[in-house]
């Protein structure tokens, strides 16, 4: 029987439908954003699926029919990304059956545990099967991870299995077991020996910097153009620090540490500054310590900058402290020019706009793009947004606002009088050259009425005039959801940035 629909497109369709993010619905307010519970990394389910939260596999395709069932079996390139969640019993016959189906296909593979997979010494068994029956694969890799810290592993046997083994299209390495499993001793040969075995090796994933110098040796940084360290923490003669001198084309670097204080020391202070020209995209989120980095590093070809922080009132004014003043010094000392800004401080308040104004006005914004605010802003903010006279040379060239919490339009139940944030995309749009007019407005209003009043204004605006030919989202936000809908923003390359354990 023929199928009604080519089959070419029904593999693109499938393709589509098992390699798509599709994130947990929303439960209400998120609260804090540094909550393991709330981010799909801990509401995975165990088992197989083919994308990082996509629960959405292969297998279910072939179980409408039998075309559907053959023709998803007859393209590898639906098995070869595999998610490895758990170690429950029937998990390896399942990988057998990905392994077989994915045939010659280059393989990313990923194995981590979740909350609700079982855990101890039966289920870390059954972890290390699949790890062998994954290394009969490993000249096949392209992306292997492993972040397995709740399980409780066999490692010597871990090690006989990867020790030694070829990897020759080997791109992608992370690695993060639970230290208790090691006892005394740590596993850095079997990664300096995956790393030697991986010629092509481009970016590494980390859960630590404290690694001896022959470990470091052996990490060709040189070569690297991706590196991620999620939760970490630089100390004194830290070698990590010094090695990042290395890199030659380091292009993304991705940094998380603890949302909590800490103060810096003088030692600290003292590292070397490192310069990294090669480096286009810088990606931070933490407290304080965000500082250190901000302080000690040059970046003169950056041109994108994400920052998720919170600063309390007592660490403002302080450069060691003050993640503001210290990324003021950065932008500075490297003399970059940004395309793409986005930033968002969880310690919400009137302060975090006026801390926002000078970094907006810097120079190395004059020629952004993109840029993203998750702090609460203001008319001051919409102000310096609008295109005129007054604000020549400033933010000319931006394409996209995203203002996720725009707390202006008077008191509750006063009637808004000002559409600020349509007036803003007015002074943007209708310009003669359309490489200078905006293309994409985001705003999340924390007021109902000033909601209500700028989509009125908005639609009387096109209905007259036609000039706001933009993409345009109004949505309401009230003050309880600021730090709403951040399920995706921390999940990063297969791996939440602020979870740990």
């Amino acid at each position: 029987m023929s199928m009604p629909v080519p089959l070419e497109l029904l593999l693109t369709i499938f393709d589509f439908a098992v390699h798509t993010s599709s994130l947990p619905a929303t439960g209400g307010p998120t609260g804090k954003v540094h909550k393991d519970t709330e981010y799909p990394e801990s509401q995975l389910q165990p088992g197989i699926i083919a994308h990082t939260t996509n629960p959405f596999t292969p297998l279910h395709i072939s179980h409408v029919c039998k075309d559907w069932r053959n023709a998803a079996f007859s393209a590898p390139e639906l098995w070869s990304s595999i998610y490895v969640a758990d170690g429950s019993p029937s998990t390896p016959k399942l990988l057998l059956l990905w392994l077989q189906n994915s045939r010659s296909r280059p393989l990313d593979i990923i194995f981590r545990d979740t909350p609700h997979g079982s855990s101890g010494y039966d289920s870390g068994g059954t972890i290390v099967e699949m790890i062998q029956m994954a290394a009969e694969h490993s000249v096949r890799w392209r992306t292997f991870k492993v972040k397995l810290r709740r399980q409780e592993l066999p490692m010597k046997e871990v090690n006989k299995a990867l020790h030694g083994i070829g990897t020759p299209l080997l791109q992608t390495l992370a690695f993060s077991f639970n230290p208790a499993d090691f006892g005394y001793t740590r596993p850095d040969d079997l990664w300096i020996s995956l790393i030697a075995n991986a010629p092509k090796l481009q970016e590494l994933q980390m859960w630590s910097t404290r690694y001896p110098e022959h470990f470091l040796a052996a990490i060709p940084f040189d070569r690297l153009t991706c590196i991620t360290l999620i939760m970490v923490r630089f100390q004194d003669g830290d070698l990590f620090w010094k090695a990042l001198r290395g890199c030659k084309v380091l292009r993304t670097l991705a940094v998380s540490f603890g949302l909590r204080p800490e103060h810096i020391t003088q030692t600290l202070l003292s590292l070397p500054v490192v310069s990294i020209p090669s480096l286009r995209h810088l990606n931070l989120i933490g407290g304080t310590a965000l500082c250190l980095l901000l302080l000690r590093l040059h970046a003169p070809s950056l041109s994108s900058l994400t920052i998720h922080t919170n600063l309390p009132d007592q660490y403002v004014g302080r450069p060691t402290t003050d993640v503001y003043m210290a990324l003021e010094d950065f932008l500075t000392r490297s003399g970059c020019q940004l395309l793409s800004f986005k930033i968002r401080d969880d310690i919400e308040g009137p302060r975090s706009e006026r801390r926002l104004s000078p970094i907006l006005r810097h120079c190395a914004l004059r020629h952004l793009v993109d840029l993203t605010l998750g702090n609460p802003v203001g008319e001051d903010t919409l102000e310096m947004l609008v295109r005129s006279p007054k604000n020549d040379g400033l933010l000319q060239r931006l394409k996209r606002i995203d203002l996720q919490a725009l707390a202006i339009g008077g008191k509750i139940g006063e009637i808004p009088q000002v559409a600020y944030a349509t007036e803003m995309a007015a002074s943007r749009s209708g310009d003669s050259r359309p490489a200078v007019n905006l293309a994409s407005l985001t705003v999340g209003f924390m007021l109902r009425t000033q909601l209500i009043h700028e989509i009125r204004t908005w639609d009387e605006q096109v209905a007259e005039k036609g000039n706001l030919e933009l993409d345009k989202v109004f949505y309401f936000v009230d003050d309880t959801e600021c730090t709403r809908r951040l399920k995706d923003e921390f999940l990063y390359r297969d791996f939440s940035m602020i979870q740990r354990f």
